[in-house]
């Protein structure tokens, strides 16, 4: 049995079938303003319209949906009454609203009338009921809560700005460019606030756009900042992961280096003219984008390295030329291991028995433990190479440090030790030369004369490590003078006249500068004073004989070598910033 209609069914017309179970309802008021003027319409004993389906107007009114609803009686009444009361339809019948909010009412009563039964039913049975529901909301799985952060929009100034430091931020902690596009990162920065990815950078941004201006900003600064500085000019390669041979150039400033190029050099001859002439371009290429006056070159003091060096001092004769002071300490550490056989025997059982202890881990683990027992921490063993500055020294002398552990193990556990090398091995060859090796490295650990060799060994190593230290420090000075530095001749070609004065000027110069030096030596002149004051200014400015010198420089007489003091005061004759650039983009991601 179908069923009933709805009470509220009168005040509608019946359309189209909107879907399988129900018709499309047509408001009736809203049908009477689309009647023709003229057009009769016949109606029943209780006012309504008789059948108004076959009239043309009628069914054009409903072909254009004309108060057009689903027929269902909570989308008739919310269109007759408005939806919460909102919008109700202008042309219903004062009749219709009536009978609308009568079985808007009525629905509220049941509704309240059933929860009232239902309450009933739980006061009979509460105990059941409860239980139900706790099984029930047990059985429920757990939400994540999620909140969104405070949508407020971001200006172009900020935009600006929080992009800038995604760079910054993506440099300095060493990400991958793509980390600005992980949909973790995304949503991270999205709870904070909710337009945040209207300013988040993509990955092209970061490494293209953003990074070009940042390179752009950063040279203009060190433009303005290096001109008309003296500086050092140092150079040195490296291999990046990708084998390509890396060229990189660094100015020294006042102690201070500064990274100003890196150069592809994959398919660069490395012979002494080749050099020269690339050591040249490097010098005339800082001179003229950063505008500084280059007092000195600085490289490495080996193959074509040495002899381009060389020759640009040759070449260009107002320039110094000193080699890579830690190079040559460094380079000392390999001569002492090729002239001191002793040295050399004793370093590879060092590095051999440091090799044996890592590669098997049982073995470390037993000495780890021996240490941890009897000093509460654990040192780790150290790995030498001769391409990496001081780690002979360092590597032994932590060796020396763990001498009492592997000596107390070796003592106390040797079956252990060599039970635990062995391991599981089956095979009766492979055992045997498991166990050989074993015994051969705990009687090194018991060999007193083995440890007095590596004692002097460290003993030797060290003051030469001392020497590389310090002269791995950009505030390294050279420690002799040469007069041609003030010989470099002017760019632009001269006139005979002009010639003849220059050469006045410079002998006016130098004689200026040798008197002002006897004044400096003999304590004279405008040197009468410093004697007396020098403690109080030390107090005050420190030991540095930049800031001496440099107050010397508005006295005209002696002006000249207070510049030419502060210039060799400012040569750093080491590499050392350029190796620490080259150490950075090792491990950089970019």
């Amino acid at each position: 049995m179908p069923p009933t209609k709805s009470e509220v069914w009168q005040f509608f017309l019946p359309g189209a079938k909107q879907n399988g179970s129900h018709l499309r309802a047509h408001c009736l008021g809203c049908l009477e303003k689309c009647r023709p003027n003229g057009e009769v319409v016949e109606l029943d004993g209780h006012g309504f319209p008789k059948s108004l389906s076959s009239d043309s107007w009628v069914k054009e009114a409903c072909n254009d949906d004309i108060g057009g609803v689903l027929g269902v009686k909570e989308s008739m009444i919310a269109h007759i009454l408005g939806k919460n009361g909102v919008n109700p339809c202008p042309n219903t019948s004062t009749q219709a609203r009536k009978m609308a909010k009568a079985l808007k009412e009525g629905r509220r009563k049941r509704s309240k009338d059933e929860v009232s039964e239902n309450q009933s039913d739980d006061e009979e049975g509460r105990k059941p009921k409860k239980l139900l529901t706790k099984v029930e909301t047990s059985m429920k799985q757990s939400q994540l809560k999620v909140f969104h952060g405070i949508n407020v929009p971001f200006t172009p100034e900020q935009e600006e700005i929080i992009q800038k430091q995604f760079l910054c931020a993506t440099i300095s902690a060493n990400l991958p460019f793509q980390w600005v596009e992980d949909p973790e990162v995304l949503k991270l920065f999205l709870l904070f606030r909710s337009t945040a990815g209207d300013v988040i950078p993509s990955r092209k941004q970061v490494s293209g756009q953003l990074l070009d201006q940042a390179n752009d900003m950063v040279t203009d600064q060190l433009k303005t900042f290096l001109r008309g500085k003296y500086a050092v000019l140092t150079s040195d390669g490296w291999k990046d992961e990708s084998r390509n041979a890396v060229t990189g150039v660094n100015l020294s400033v006042n102690g201070k280096t500064y990274l100003v190029d890196l150069i592809l050099a994959n398919a660069h001859k490395k012979d002494g003219d080749a050099m020269c002439r690339a050591f040249e371009a490097m010098i005339d290429k800082a001179e003229e984008v950063y505008g500084v006056y280059i007092v000195a070159l600085c490289c490495d003091n080996n193959g074509g390295s040495q002899r381009g060096r060389k020759n640009v001092v040759l070449n260009r004769q107002w320039l110094f030329g000193p080699p890579c002071c830690a190079h040559q300490f460094q380079l000392t550490v390999g001569d002492y291991f090729v002239e001191n056989k002793e040295a050399a025997m004793a370093a590879e059982k060092a590095t051999d028995l440091i090799g044996w202890i890592l590669n098997h881990g049982l073995v470390r683990s037993i000495f780890n433990n021996s240490q941890l027992k009897n000093s509460g921490k654990v040192l780790m063993f150290l790995v030498a190479n001769m391409t990496r500055w001081n780690t002979h020294f360092v590597a032994f002398d932590r060796l020396q440090d763990l001498k009492p552990s592997l000596q107390l193990e070796v003592l106390t556990r040797r079956n252990d030790i060599i039970a635990a090398q062995v391991g599981a091995e089956k095979n009766q060859r492979k055992k045997k030369k498991l166990m050989d090796d074993a015994i051969k490295h705990c009687d090194l650990i018991e060999d007193g004369g083995f440890w007095r060799e590596l004692k002097a060994v460290v003993n030797d190593l060290e003051p030469i490590c001392f020497g590389l230290n310090m002269n791995q420090t950009d505030l390294v000075r050279p420690d002799q003078t040469y007069r041609r530095v003030r010989s470099r001749p002017p760019k632009d070609p001269r006139t005979d006249i002009e010639e003849e004065k220059y050469e006045e000027e410079k002998l006016r110069k130098e004689k200026e500068v040798s008197e002002a030096f006897f004044s400096y030596l003999s304590g004279r002149g405008p040197f009468e004073d410093w004697e007396k004051n020098k403690k109080t200014f030390q107090e005050v400015n420190g030991n540095d004989p930049l800031a001496m010198w440099t107050a010397f420089l508005p006295v005209a007489s002696i002006a000249e070598l207070a510049d030419f003091a502060m210039l060799l005061l400012g040569i750093s004759v080491n590499q050392a910033g350029l190796e620490r650039n080259f150490s950075d983009l090792k491990i950089k991601k970019i």
